[in-house]
């Protein structure tokens, strides 16, 4: 019972933190991120895993799963950039809607 959370909770990481960097972060910075992280990448999975094996609740678990992922990756990516010194790209002004 625990070889199926623990597979669960490794892939979940190795997935989601991809997919929540890939487009913010350059592939230096999440070597970075992913060495530096590793010990809470695999708890979050191995806190989130649990709830592919809950009826229901897993049809939801894989969207609060990248939701998750994806704010501890991108609080990494500000917190890696700004020890750095280099501000995080600021968010492009839309347009005014009347």
């Amino acid at each position: 019972m625990l070889a199926p959370i623990l597979l669960g909770a490794w892939l979940n990481q190795r997935l989601f933190r991809y997919d929540a960097l890939a487009e913010h972060a350059a592939p230096e910075e999440r070597s970075v991120i992913f060495r530096s992280a590793r010990g809470r990448l695999y708890g979050l999975g191995l806190l989130l895993a649990p709830l592919a094996f809950v009826p229901v609740v897993n049809l939801v678990a894989p969207l609060h799963a990248g939701l998750a992922f994806t704010c501890l990756c991108l609080d990494e990516l500000a917190a890696l950039r700004a020890r750095e010194g280099r501000a995080t790209p600021e968010k492009p002004e839309g347009k005014a809607t009347a």
